[in-house]
Formats: C-alpha cells, sequence, structure tokens
C-alpha cells in the first residue's frame, strides 16, 4: 500500500457553490445498506502504521499482514516485535502449525472464523493465548461449547444451556477450570510454548442420551419413549447439572383443584411450603417446581410407588381395632426417601427401630384393595366407627366444652367420666364382620385387633397443623396377606 497524501488548494474566487447533498436512500437502498454491530469498533488504534507491511513465517507458510490487520488486535507477541526499529523489516518465525494459524489470519483481517471441531478450538485458544490476542479470546469465550460424550463428538450451543436454571453446569465449569489452568500453567512455568491439551472425554455416558437432551433443550418433548426413558434422562439431566431441564423432564400433574401431583421420588425440598403458621388451622403442604420460571405455589400430592424401592420395603396401612386408629407404617428404603424429603415437618411423627408411623385421614378418599373398590366408609366399618357414634361423640365434646366454660371449679369431671364410660359401652358392642365389606365383596381379613394392608400405588397429601403432620389419603392401591402370593411378571 502507499502512503496517502492529502493536498489543499485554495478557494477560487469566482468558483461555483458546491453541489447540493445526495438524497436520502429509499426504503429499499436503506434495506441493502450493510448494518454493523453494536459491539463491534470499526477504528483501529495505530499501534503500527497501517499502510506498512509485516512478514510472518508460520511452519511451512509466509504471512504478510498490513500493520492496520496487527493492529485491530493489540497490544500483542506481534505488535511489540515489530514496534522495534530494528525488527521492522525482519521475518517473524514461529514453529506453529499453519492451519491453526489460519483462522489466526482471517481474525485479524476482520472476518468472522468457523471453528469446525474441539481440536481446532483448543489449539486455536492456546495460540492466541500465546501470542496474546485478547479481542479473539474474548471471541472464543463467546463460542459454544465443545464436548465428546461417549464415543461421539457435540457441539453444544451456549444458547441453550446457560439459560437461567441450567447454569451454572458441568459444561461451564469445566470449560472455565480448563482455560483458566492453562493459562496458570504457562504462566508459572514461563513456557516457550503451550502444552498439549484437549477437552477431557465423558466416557462414562450415553451419547444417545445426552443428544435426547439436547434435543428436549430445543422444544422436542416427543424424543420422551415412555417413563423408563425419562427417568434414564431426568438420572443424565442431573449428572451434568441441567436443574431447570430435569424439572421439565420430572412427571408431573394439575388437578382441577389446582393440586401438584407428583412422585415422591421426584420432589425437591426447595420446593416445599408449610402454609398453616397455627395449631388451630390445618392445611396442605404446598409445592412449586424449583427453577421453573414464573412457577405457581400449589397444594402438593406426592405419589408412593412400592416399585420404585426394592423388595424389602415396605409401606403397610395398618387398622388397629382396639384404638380404632388407623395407621400407615413406612420402612426400609422408602421410609429413608420419606424422611429425606420431608425432614423439615417429620420432626414429630412416631418413629421406631423399623420407620416411620403416620396417623392417617380418610375423607373423600377412594380405595382399591385386590383391584375391587371399596365403599367411602370402609375403614370405619372394619374399625366399627359408626356414623351415630361419631355425630355423639361431637355432640359430647361440645357439651364438655361448654359444661368447662361454665364449671371452672371442677364440676366438669363428672361429665368427663360419663363421656369415657359411654365410649368404652360402645367399643365393647363392635363386632369384627362387616355389612359393607360385605356387599362389597372385599378381601377376607386375617381375625385379630390388627389389620395390615400392604400398598402397591397410593396418593397422598401432608396435613400440616403448625409443625405437626399427618397424611391424609387421597387414592389407594393395596392388596391382604391373604393375596400376596401373587406375583407380576417381569
Amino acid at each position: 500500500m502507499s502512503k496517502q497524501t492529502t493536498t489543499s488548494k485554495s478557494k477560487a474566487p469566482n468558483s461555483q457553490p458546491p453541489p447540493p447533498p445526495p438524497p436520502p436512500p429509499s426504503s429499499r437502498e436503506a434495506a441493502l445498506m450493510v448494518q454493523s454491530s453494536e459491539e463491534y469498533n470499526p477504528e483501529v488504534p495505530p499501534i503500527l502504521p497501517h499502510e506498512k507491511i509485516y512478514s510472518i513465517q508460520v511452519g511451512y507458510r509466509l504471512y504478510r499482514l498490513s500493520g492496520l490487520s496487527l493492529s485491530s488486535d493489540a497490544p500483542s507477541y506481534f505488535t511489540k516485535f515489530f514496534q522495534q526499529p530494528e525488527n521492522e523489516e525482519k521475518v517473524l518465525f514461529f514453529d506453529r502449525d499453519p492451519q491453526i494459524f489460519e483462522k489466526i489470519y482471517n481474525h485479524l483481517q476482520g472476518y468472522l472464523i468457523h471453528i469446525e471441531n474441539d481440536h481446532i478450538f483448543m489449539n486455536l485458544w492456546l495460540d492466541c493465548f500465546y501470542f496474546g490476542l485478547k479481542n479473539l479470546q474474548k471471541n472464543l469465550n463467546k463460542h459454544d461449547y465443545f464436548a465428546i460424550i461417549g464415543n461421539e463428538r457435540f457441539r453444544i450451543p451456549k444458547s441453550l444451556i446457560n439459560m437461567p436454571g441450567n447454569n451454572p453446569n458441568f459444561f461451564t465449569i469445566n470449560f472455565d477450570r480448563l482455560l483458566i489452568d492453562n493459562i496458570n500453567i504457562i504462566e508459572r512455568n514461563n513456557m516457550l510454548r503451550p502444552p498439549p491439551q484437549t477437552f477431557p472425554p465423558v466416557s462414562n455416558r450415553s451419547s444417545k442420551l445426552f443428544a435426547d437432551l439436547l434435543e428436549f433443550f430445543r422444544g422436542n418433548h416427543l424424543v420422551i419413549m415412555n417413563d423408563e426413558h425419562r427417568q434414564l434422562l431426568i438420572k443424565e439431566a442431573r449428572y451434568y447439572r441441567f436443574l431447570e431441564l430435569e424439572q421439565r423432564l420430572i412427571k408431573f400433574k394439575i388437578t382441577f383443584r389446582n393440586e401438584i401431583v407428583i412422585n415422591l421420588n421426584d420432589i425437591s425440598r426447595k420446593g416445599l411450603q408449610n402454609p398453616s403458621t397455627s395449631y388451630n388451622i390445618e392445611l396442605p403442604l404446598t409445592y412449586y417446581r424449583p427453577y421453573i420460571k414464573d412457577e405457581m405455589t400449589r397444594d402438593l400430592i406426592f405419589e408412593l410407588n412400592a416399585k420404585d424401592f426394592d423388595c424389602q420395603s415396605e409401606i403397610k396401612l395398618i387398622l388397629n381395632k382396639s384404638t380404632k386408629l388407623p395407621t400407615l407404617k413406612v420402612t426400609n428404603k422408602a421410609c429413608h426417601k420419606l424422611h429425606q424429603v420431608f425432614k423439615d415437618y417429620f420432626s414429630q411423627v412416631l418413629k421406631d427401630d423399623k420407620g416411620l408411623l403416620f396417623f392417617v385421614g380418610f375423607t373423600n378418599s377412594k380405595t382399591f384393595i385386590n383391584g375391587k373398590e371399596m365403599n367411602s366408609n370402609w375403614v370405619n366399618d372394619i374399625l366399627g366407627i359408626e356414623e351415630e357414634e361419631e355425630e355423639e361423640d361431637k355432640e359430647g365434646e361440645e357439651e364438655d366444652k361448654q359444661q368447662e366454660a361454665k364449671n371452672k371449679d371442677g364440676s366438669n369431671k363428672e361429665v368427663n367420666k360419663k363421656r369415657k364410660v359411654s365410649k368404652e359401652d360402645k367399643s365393647d358392642k363392635t363386632t369384627t364382620t362387616n355389612k359393607s365389606l360385605e356387599t362389597n365383596d372385599p378381601p377376607s381379613l386375617s381375625p385379630g385387633d390388627i389389620i395390615e394392608i400392604c400398598l402397591s400405588r397410593s396418593l397422598w397429601k401432608v396435613m400440616m397443623r403448625g409443625p405437626l403432620a399427618r397424611l391424609h389419603a387421597v387414592t389407594l392401591e393395596g392388596f391382604t396377606r391373604s393375596n400376596d402370593t401373587l406375583i407380576d411378571f417381569l
């Protein structure tokens, strides 16, 4: 390039006025005009003379660049070398890969470079750090991630996995850590050239499942084939720390009462809330899926499925005819999971050496035992609690309260004694057979005061009265011990 010079001429006395400015471009012409990015600054500092040509030898190839190109990403190793007067006409030699330097050459010329794979990306990043090209480093830090999953290579768009709830994740942490470690190694050891490096492969994960995760990120929900495939994808999402994606993969249901139904294994403690602040107000635990933007808080119904735990786990509904109290006993792995999820709310739940014991309510619940639907009052029928008795108990409790308010000197003791006697008399009259169960053709129950029903699937609400918790049955499926010899196919 020849040096540009400017000359000035004196204005003639009889010269014509300058021509009018050109008209503004039409709408069609304006649409064709090139728009540059707001982040791009076309101005290049005069680090080196823009018109001067400099020579750089990389391996077997000679590159000739203008001072304008070299100054576009400065200060760098190149500008520091050629700024010295004795080096202006020298050929700067590097024993590096010309194919990698070709990308640097295009970058200095002002082109947007294309990176084909992880090998080129890593070598290019190392070389641009070695040459001190800060602008190229910034551009590479905004580039897509590369990963080796299983036996396949992936190019992962940052726009997919850097969304709120999914960042930081496996790739952002490892990518940043890898680049920082390389810088520290070069600077600490004062190395003459950057060390060889590559992205660490993730050989213990499935490339097919990871490809399905990327498809789900893109909005293709049809990639989920069945519940087993869904669970595998959830495990993969947890491994890569895609927390928001994990919540979107989880299977759930919203009822017509705006309740959320979700499996126990899929509940996150972050989303649980106790709306009850007093012993006088009983309310169900509420739940929202964490990391989901604008997620509503709803009453929680969780599913307890025996198939989610091993064969030694037991979930039993226990009906005690003596105490007339229905309880749920959960042991082994199911007990551990319940305690892990609800430990902030089960501090006052009954415990023994084998598991947890919950008081259970059955209002408006549905129950299927041995494949047959029970009537709405089947628990009271088995326990020998009649509706009249319940009404009388309620009336008696109201009378007791009124009497206690009137007699503060202790005269209410006689009333309480009468109530106690009446309850005992009624309990003596209860029988083990039940007309309602006979009409529903129920399973034959073992004689005795305690009846155990193993639950295969069940839906529950956690009812809170301040810090006190109990379970309320929504839907139950179970079988009696007399029918536990039936074994399902694999």
